[in-house]
């Protein structure tokens, strides 16, 4: 008897036929176009915003891509695209790996993961601490997940390959539900380590002293409307009110991080030129 083939969705379509090779031609490419197509719309967002959030300019395509960087510190303003990409190549592009080396899958995914991990520890890329150390924590996590899986696959490799064979000479672990039990209370320790270390962080920034909105208890976002380059504009006369701005400008950057400020002594390149700064 001949073995005949349909489609799960439409069994009116017998598999290898012309239809049947026209859906799955038509399948593989919207599976190729949502991964590349959304790290690509989301890339090229970002690097449009460029200009505008290096001057803090508000525009109309920053304020809509906001979802994208507004959690990020303005040099990390880009670190969406990455966390995409991490995303991408763990949910994704790791299955491009053949079945039958299932193994080298979960290498290739802790491989990104520890890298992953050691990047975001140090580049630190949002702007409220408790974030990092939230995002360090997940990492660490996912990591440990990864590193049970392959604990969990060499062992039951060991098991079926090598009759006999006891894993524990091997993996340190006789039993499956070690390994289960080791991972579980080993993320259950990280969870609760970096959860105590972002309560602690989130503390100390509060009792640092800067201004705040009362509806989010979160530093003000400073933008600069279109054409312009300054928050404030500090006016004194020379001979008397000099030393006083300066203090001025010094308190207000620490109340308010990232306010751009203009005082002469810092920032007039040319003393006839400094009608030019005042429109």
């Amino acid at each position: 008897l001949e073995q005949v083939s349909y489609m799960r969705q439409d069994a009116s379509v017998e598999c290898g036929t012309d239809d049947h090779d026209s859906i799955k031609n038509l399948a593989i490419g919207f599976i190729v176009l949502w991964p590349a197509g959304s790290l690509v719309l989301f890339t090229s967002l970002l690097a449009a915003c460029y200009k505008p959030l290096k001057k803090k300019t508000r525009t109309a395509l920053t304020r809509a891509t906001r979802f994208l960087h507004r959690e990020y510190v303005l040099t990390y303003y880009w670190w969406e695209a990455l966390e995409l990409a991490r995303k991408l190549v763990l949910t994704g592009a790791v299955l491009l790996i053949p079945e039958e080396r299932a193994f080298l899958r979960l290498v290739v995914a802790t491989l990104v993961c520890v890298c992953y991990s050691v990047v975001i520890a140090i580049v630190r890329p949002y702007i409220r601490v408790e974030d990092d150390v939230l995002a360090v924590a997940t990492s660490l996590v996912l990591l440990l997940f990864f590193l049970g899986a392959n604990w969990t696959t060499v062992f039951l490799g060991i098991e079926e390959r090598y009759q006999g064979a006891n894993p524990a000479d091997v993996l340190g672990f006789g039993k499956l539900n070690a390994i289960v039990d080791t991972m579980i209370g080993l993320v259950a320790v990280v969870l609760v380590f970096f959860s105590i270390g972002a309560i602690v962080a989130a503390r100390r920034v509060a009792e640092i002293p800067t201004i705040r909105l009362v509806s989010t208890k979160q530093p003000p976002e400073l933008s600069i409307g279109m054409g312009l380059t300054w928050h404030l504009f500090n006016s004194h006369i020379w001979s008397t009110g000099q030393d006083a701005v300066k203090v001025i400008k010094g308190e207000l950057l620490q109340l308010l991080p990232g306010v751009k400020i203009f005082l002469d002594v810092d920032d007039l390149e040319d003393i006839g030129a400094l009608e030019e700064y005042i429109q």
